[in-house]
């Protein structure tokens, strides 16, 4: 038997299925994700995915699945992956330390590092139709991270964490940009966090099974959305890598799918700098992270925060840049919209 921090958490991992007891066969730990601890139950067939909530990133986990059960009461039918019920009837269960636990069933479906160019529009598609199923949701949502999507916030923690020199070059470039973005608000349930390894593609089509992750369902700007959906197309799911450039053909048929699904995107010039604000706050978040000694996201080793600020910090300036391109693409998508009505 293994010892440390791994071990000790696959152990709890193990103890825990006994509240699934459907659940079978070897437990590994899955590096997905940069904040709940996953691990894979079984290796083929009714294989699941079990999943300790993170509660430093997530002060009430509870809070977190109180939201998650009015969304699949919502939307009960849609692209939407309900956890598997507890022997007690319940969609998760504690740990002797409190710790917050639950399952999913684990989909066949596709993962990608970055995502292909058939897969744009559907992906928009699954965001955009999400954002239109929940424009009439009428529920309380409890906030399960204070001000997530603030970029005031973020920026305010970045200044106050301490300063290393290996970051000197980062912090140069987030005080250059800090003044380019508005704060920005809004007053409806969006996901929260439209990355593309939040959705699960079907093995072989270009569809979309799932819509999955919901811990940060939140009222909040649908462009918001939208920006971290184009911000994670090109940044890949390994943000520690060096982003694609920006392309007016990925992001036209992002935008496709998404406004086929959600609508018109009013207010074109807001969603078109969508993602570059977007690459900000999350290289501000990262940034203070790594200067904060990696408390927030997981990291497999020391820099990885640094890298992902530099790699999100590239790709801020980059979509500035082609912001004014992105709104024209956006407008023509609409004009062309409205003359097939």
């Amino acid at each position: 038997m293994g010892t440390g921090p791994d071990a000790a958490l696959l152990r709890a991992a193990r103890e825990m299925l006994e509240h699934w007891p459907a659940a079978t066969g070897a437990v590994r730990m899955l590096d997905a994700g940069h904040v709940n601890d996953t691990f894979l139950v079984g290796l083929a067939g009714d294989a699941h995915v079990l999943q300790r909530i993170n509660a430093f990133v997530f002060p009430d986990p509870r809070a977190v699945m109180r939201n998650l059960a009015k969304a699949l009461a919502h939307r009960p039918r849609g692209q939407l992956l309900a956890p598997v019920a507890t022997t007690a009837g319940e969609l998760c269960a504690s740990d002797a330390e409190g710790g917050l636990w639950r399952l999913f069933p684990r989909l066949p479906a596709r993962s990608f590092a970055n995502l292909p160019d058939d897969l744009l529009a559907p992906a928009g598609a699954a965001f955009g139709g999400f954002l239109a199923d929940f424009a009439a949701f009428e529920e309380d949502l409890e906030p399960v991270i204070p001000r997530f999507h603030d970029l005031a916030a973020a920026l305010r923690r970045l200044d106050d964490a301490p300063r290393a020199n290996d970051a000197t070059p980062e912090l140069r470039q987030v005080e250059a940009m800090r003044g380019s973005f508005a704060a920005g608000g809004g007053n409806r349930v969006i996901h929260g966090d439209c990355k593309i390894n939040n959705l699960l593609f079907h093995p072989s089509d270009p569809a979309v099974l799932a819509v999955i992750d919901l811990d940060t369902l939140m009222i909040g700007d649908p462009a918001w959305d939208f920006g971290d959906l184009v911000r994670s197309a090109f940044a890949g799911s390994e943000e520690t890598a060096r982003p694609a450039p920006p392309s007016a053909a990925r992001f036209e048929r992002l935008c496709q799918g998404f406004a086929g699904a959600f609508g018109a995107l009013e207010d074109a010039p807001r969603f078109a700098i969508a993602p570059a604000h977007m690459s900000f706050m999350l290289a501000a978040r990262f940034l203070a992270d790594h200067l904060q000694g990696d408390a927030y996201f997981k990291v497999a080793r020391r820099g990885d925060n640094l890298l992902r600020a530099r790699s999100q910090l590239e790709l801020a300036s980059r979509f500035q840049d082609a912001a004014p391109a992105f709104a024209r693409i956006i407008e023509r998508r609409d004009r062309g919209a409205q003359d097939r009505m």
